[in-house]
C-alpha cells in the first residue's frame, strides 16, 4: 500500500481512524456487508469486502462529515423509495456525491502505489466538495431478480478518471446515478456569470488570467451539451460560483440573487429537469420534486460513463494535443471493451 495520507486533507493522519468511502449505513442498506467490492474483477485483483473498503483519515476530518452522512442517509432512502426531496436536500446529495467520487479516486491511489506516483494527487476530499459546478442524473433500472440489492461503480478504473476524476456512475439497488463535476459545467447555460477561458499571462510562470463572462439570465437546453438525460430520469444541476479559495465571484445582479441559495458563499441554487425535453427549472430551497421514475431496461453503464469522461475532459481542457491523445486512447479502450477484450470496470 502507498504511503498513508488522510483522504480528506491529504496530510499524515492525526489520531488516525478509518473512513469508509462507501459509508456503513449504505453498505447495510444494500446488504453488502460481506460482499466483495470487486466481485466481477479477475482473481488476480486485490479483493476486499465493502466493510474493508476503508482508508486512513484524521479523526477530526472524519468527524466533520458525520452530519453530511446522517442527513444524506434519509435523503437517499427517500430517493430509493420514490419519495420527494427538496432543493436543499438535492444540494446535500450533490455534496455527498462529490465526497464519494473523490474518495473512490483516492482509494485507487491507496491500493496502487505506482498509480499514485504517476498521478501525483494534489487535491483531496476537503478541497473538492462543493467547489465546482455539478450534475446528478438518476434513473431507475429494471433489474433481475426484482428487488435485488447491491452497489456497483462505473468509471473508477478508467485511465482518464485517474487523471481527471470528474465523471463516474454508481448503481445503488435499482437506481443508477450519473455524477459529473467540473469548472463551468452548468453555470453558462443556466444564465449565470461565469469564468471565460483562461489565458496564459507569463509562459515562464504558472499564472492564468481569467475574467467574468456576463450571464444570459435564461436557461439554455441542453444544460450540458455533452449529456442528454434519459427520457425516464430526473437530473439536478447546481452552479458553484466561487474560486479555489472559496471566495464568491458572483456579480450581484438580480438574476443571481433570485437563483442562488447563498450568493456570498457562491452557492448557486439547484435546477431540476425531469426527462429530456428541456423543462429545466429552478428549485427554491424548500421546493419539493418527486423522484418516482419509470424503470428502464438495463443499459451498458460502462460505455456511457467512459464516453462522458472523454467528452467532459475535452470540454474542460479544450482542443489541446494532450486532450486529443486522451480522446484517442479512450476511443481505443471503448472499442476493446465493446469487443470484450478489455476489462475496465
Amino acid at each position: 500500500m502507498a504511503e498513508k495520507f488522510c483522504i480528506f486533507c491529504g496530510q499524515k493522519p492525526e489520531n488516525k481512524n478509518m473512513e469508509h468511502v462507501i459509508p456503513q449505513w449504505l453498505i447495510r442498506l444494500t446488504g453488502r456487508e460481506k460482499k466483495d467490492v470487486f466481485e466481477n474483477f479477475p482473481a488476480s485483483h486485490k479483493h476486499l469486502t465493502f466493510m474493508q473498503y476503508k482508508f486512513p483519515a484524521c479523526e477530526k476530518c472524519n468527524s466533520e462529515y458525520s452530519d453530511l452522512e446522517s442527513q444524506v442517509r434519509s435523503i437517499m432512502i427517500n430517493v430509493l423509495d420514490d419519495k420527494p426531496i427538496s432543493g436543499t436536500e438535492a444540494s446535500l446529495l450533490l455534496d455527498w456525491f462529490d465526497k464519494v467520487r473523490v474518495g473512490i479516486w483516492l482509494a485507487e491511489m491507496c491500493y496502487d502505489p505506482e498509480l499514485k506516483r504517476q498521478v501525483h494527487p494534489n487535491f483531496y476530499i476537503n478541497s473538492r466538495v462543493g467547489k465546482f459546478d455539478r450534475m446528478l442524473s438518476i434513473q431507475k433500472i429494471q433489474i433481475m431478480p426484482a428487488g435485488a440489492k447491491g452497489i456497483y461503480f462505473t468509471g473508477q478504473k478508467s485511465p482518464l478518471f485517474h487523471y481527471f476524476p470528474s465523471v463516474f456512475g454508481m448503481l445503488i439497488n435499482d437506481h443508477y446515478f450519473t455524477n459529473i463535476s467540473t469548472v463551468d459545467l452548468v453555470a453558462p447555460r443556466l444564465g449565470f456569470h461565469h469564468l471565460c477561458k483562461p489565458q496564459m499571462v507569463n509562459p515562464f510562470k504558472p499564472e492564468l488570467l481569467c475574467s467574468l463572462e456576463p450571464g444570459r439570465h435564461r436557461i439554455i437546453n441542453p444544460v450540458i451539451k455533452q449529456f442528454i438525460p434519459n427520457k425516464e430520469s430526473i437530473t439536478f444541476y447546481q452552479p458553484i460560483l466561487k474560486d479555489e479559495t472559496g471566495k464568491s465571484f458572483m456579480a450581484y445582479d438580480e438574476y443571481a440573487m433570485k437563483h442562488c441559495y447563498d450568493i456570498d458563499a457562491g452557492l448557486g441554487g439547484v435546477f431540476v429537469q425531469k426527462g429530456n425535453i428541456g423543462n429545466t427549472h429552478y428549485m427554491e430551497k424548500d421546493d419539493k420534486v418527486g423522484t418516482r421514475l419509470k424503470p428502464v431496461p438495463a443499459f451498458d453503464y460502462s460505455i456511457n460513463v467512459l464516453k462522458l469522461q472523454r467528452d467532459i475532459y475535452e470540454k474542460t481542457i479544450g482542443k489541446t494535443g494532450e486532450a486529443n491523445r486522451q480522446a484517442a486512447t479512450t476511443d481505443m479502450i471503448i472499442k476493446l471493451y465493446e469487443q470484450g477484450r478489455f476489462h475496465l470496470f
